[in-house]
């Protein structure tokens, strides 16, 4: 875990727009983290392989106008840019490498199931900064929970709440979850994050005592609009996650969630 610069804010997000999905959500959230002139829309459209490319040409110019109507502000000659593929997934992987964007944000379950990808495969993937957020999330952020205990999307999960605080005045809180058996000193893996929230006087915190982390995430959570966790980081010979906890949150909530994963992978020791 290494320390947060408060300049580290996000400052490029991009969005795939595509025609089956509504993606009110990751639409919300992109703008409440990144402001609406940080905000890429790029469309997508699924052609099965047995069908020529060219079947989607309708379809292509109302995602195109659909496009322009979602945008708040306007982007030059690639703001309405719509691809037509047989693998959406892979043109949106390009598409992310070219624009050089600081975070890949993903609504689900649409826009996986649109995409044609899964989970497992995104963050195994991950071109990017990646950003998984529900349905829930709506224009407005006023209050954000971060558990953290110190893996290595920590320093991510971060940087979206000091983005949002900064474009929003949203309230932060962190959470730190440890079992009975130890004390809040002994936690050794919670050590690093506790010296970047000492410098972080913006978060307030909370700290709960427990062998069931995650029914106290999701009951802590409730009183929040939006909570932001990191995946879960396993070993580079594993097949990626993001986790019970979050899985569960993701599921059930009624409230925003946003599950993310660096670019890099980590080696973890098992």
């Amino acid at each position: 875990m290494y320390p947060i610069r408060q300049n580290l804010f996000i400052t490029k997000i991009l969005v795939p727009v595509l025609n089956n999905c509504e993606q009110k959500s990751a639409i919300h959230a992109a703008h409440v983290i990144a402001g609406d002139e940080n905000v890429l829309l790029t469309g997508f459209i699924y052609v099965p392989d047995d069908q020529s490319l060219s079947t989607a040409a309708v379809d292509a110019r109302k995602l195109r106008q659909t496009l322009k109507q979602l945008y708040k502000v306007k982007r030059g000659d690639k703001w309405a840019q719509v691809n037509v593929s047989h693998n959406p997934w892979g043109e949106l992987v390009n598409a992310v490498k070219r624009e050089d964007v600081d975070l890949l944000l993903l609504e689900w379950p649409c826009h996986f199931d649109s995409l044609k990808v899964s989970v497992t495969e995104v963050l195994s993937q991950a071109p990017s900064n990646i950003a998984i957020v529900n349905q829930h999330i709506g224009p407005s952020i006023k209050t954000m929970l971060i558990p953290i205990r110190g893996g290595p999307y920590a320093e991510l999960s971060l940087r979206i709440a000091l983005s949002i605080h900064n474009s929003n005045n949203a309230q932060i809180s962190s959470l730190h979850l440890f079992p009975n058996d130890i004390t809040r000193e002994q936690d050794a893996a919670f050590k690093g994050v506790d010296r970047v929230l000492k410098n972080l006087p913006e978060i307030k915190r909370e700290e709960v005592v427990t062998d069931d982390p995650i029914n106290a995430v999701f009951e802590t959570a409730k009183k929040y609009d939006l909570i932001i966790m990191g995946a879960s980081a396993r070993p580079i010979d594993e097949v990626p996650s993001i986790g019970p906890v979050a899985e569960k949150i993701m599921r059930e909530s009624r409230n925003g969630v946003i599950v993310v994963k660096t670019k890099l992978d980590y080696e973890i020791n098992p």
